[in-house]
């Protein structure tokens, strides 16, 4: 099978780290590639690998980069130039921008970027873009009538200027054809790695994801297991314990039903968790409580009293002291410090601002 090489593209102003999380993503692939063909390895060498790269600039010409050459082995060497296009993709990275002035500044008057995506559209390769490189994509005319993701705080100005773009936010990668985006600069990882699964399937694609990104399902049972390996049989009893906390935390604590969802005494229940968790039911339940009242106050839009009663209490202030306690600073004080929510006039999807007036 030929190699499939990732053409990164570097950009003046680009997010630097986006090509470099490209290539820990390629290289992680190529590392457990070789753990299963370790034949192919010791007979061919590094040219057996099946994924090469390199960075570009703009007019598609390669940028040599020694130090980074010499550490990110084995890279790209002459006869991955003739590679055929279906073999290659092009990775072009975000851009750090200030305001959405600048990125519909940089867009619209990137003649080159724009020649380039054309060129490699049509001769059949993959592209690829993150975050806000999307925009790029639709000002060459790739995503007419096409699913794309975009970052969230951006695409109120890709639906105004690009309204036969199919916007799609509710998946971390997506793909439509040989087009291949993300919406976030954080999730570079993921986007290699899928235009991997399209070229060597999903075994080795789904290995690499396993080892090297979050996934909250397997960290979970793998946090739940440990506990259970090191506690041994009296955390089977916590771990029901557990679950049950788990599955409503808005739900009035009750140390009896505690106690019956786990089939042993109130007693017992307490001393089990104190042995294996160095805490009680309710000190755990209340930890769990102050972990979703963070993730509502840094997220939602909900005031202090809605959130409170999702976290399963009824007084606003026994709850707050408690928020303190935990976190050292009240719930009014991290919504202030933590909370994602920006300026509306930004990033309102049906804004009408004029962009080119700026």
């Amino acid at each position: 099978m030929l190699p499939i090489r990732f053409d990164l593209l570097y950009l003046e102003g680009c997010m630097p780290g986006a090509m470099l999380t490209s290539l820990d993503a390629i290289t992680a692939a190529n590392t457990f590639w070789s753990l299963r063909h370790p034949e192919k390895l010791s007979s061919i060498g590094s040219r057996a690998l099946p994924f090469r790269w390199r960075i570009i600039d703009v007019h598609g010409k390669t940028l040599h980069l020694p130090w980074l050459e010499s550490v990110m082995a084995p890279g790209f060497d002459s006869a991955d130039e003739y590679l055929p296009a279906r073999q290659t993709a092009l990775v072009v990275p975000g851009l750090q921008i200030v305001t959405i002035y600048d990125l519909d500044r940089r867009v619209k008057t990137g003649a080159a970027e724009k020649a380039l995506l054309h060129s490699r559209h049509q001769s059949g390769a993959i592209i690829a873009a993150s975050y806000n490189a999307t925009g790029y994509l639709a000002e060459a005319g790739l995503l007419e009538h096409k699913q794309a993701a975009m970052s969230w705080m951006m695409s109120g100005w890709l639906a105004d200027n690009y309204p036969n773009v199919l916007l799609n936010l509710r998946h971390e990668v997506v793909v439509d054809g040989n087009i291949f985006t993300t919406g976030a600069p954080a999730s570079n990882y993921r986007l290699i790695y899928e235009i991997i699964r399209l070229h060597s399937g999903d075994a080795l694609a789904n290995s690499a994801i396993d080892a090297t990104y979050y996934r909250e399902e397997r960290n979970k049972i793998s946090a739940d297991m440990n506990l259970v390996l090191s506690a041994k049989a009296r955390d089977g009893i916590v771990f029901k314990a557990r679950a049950w906390l788990e599955t409503d935390l808005s739900r009035p604590y009750n140390l009896q039903e505690v106690a019956h969802a786990a089939a042993v005494s109130p007693r017992t229940i307490n001393r089990y968790f104190s042995e294996v968790l160095g805490m009680s039911p309710l000190s755990y339940l209340q930890k769990l409580r102050i972990q979703r009242a963070k993730h509502l106050l840094e997220i939602s839009m909900l005031d202090i009293s809605a959130i409170v009663e999702q976290c399963g209490y009824r007084d606003n202030s026994s709850f707050c002291r408690l928020f303190k306690r935990e976190t050292q600073i009240s719930p009014l004080q991290f919504r202030r410090r933590f909370n994602f929510r920006v300026d509306k006039r930004w990033w309102r999807a049906s804004d009408t601002t004029s962009y080119d007036t700026k």
